[in-house]
């Protein structure tokens, strides 16, 4: 059976401003990605990447293809795949981001889907939810007050 992971976080701002941070590469850049292309439109690519380290031109890459893509209330990208500088690659997965209006703010809701099987999805699985949750916690900091990532 395949693996997913879901996180939420409530955010105080609106659909449209959440939606905008998932979608608009200077929002990405500040909140969550060190690079970031997308393509805004259902087939366009959603590709974002990360450097190892400060002192490394290696990182980690994830790149999808827009499914869903409906502004201010959910995007969906399929064919997702994330790899890492040692070149392993975990793919054919699915993001669901989802925004639902709630008490004055957009609560966020992510679902990624197609976990595989094995050690290798296992320690990636391992890193999946606490990553979510440190990245949703960034983006209310970014739509909230404004903190940038550091060094951004």
């Amino acid at each position: 059976m395949e693996g997913s992971v879901r996180r939420e976080i409530l955010v105080k701002a609106g659909p449209a401003r959440v939606f905008a941070a998932f979608t608009d590469v200077t929002d990405l850049l500040a909140w969550f990605a060190d690079g970031a292309v997308v393509g805004r439109r259902v087939g366009g690519n959603w590709g974002l990447g990360w450097y190892a380290d400060e002192d490394s031109d290696e990182g980690y890459h994830v790149l999808g293809t827009f499914e869903t893509y409906e502004p201010g209330s959910r995007l969906v990208v399929r064919d997702l795949t994330f790899s890492n500088p040692e070149g392993e690659s975990w793919s054919g997965m699915r993001l669901s981001v989802a925004l639902t209006e709630e008490d004055g703010g957009t609560r966020v809701t992510i679902d990624q889907e197609g976990l595989g099987q094995g050690p290798s999805w296992d320690g990636y699985a391992a890193g999946l939810g606490p990553g979510w949750e440190r990245s949703l916690a960034d983006l209310r900091g970014w739509l909230e007050e404004g903190r940038k990532l550091p060094g951004r």
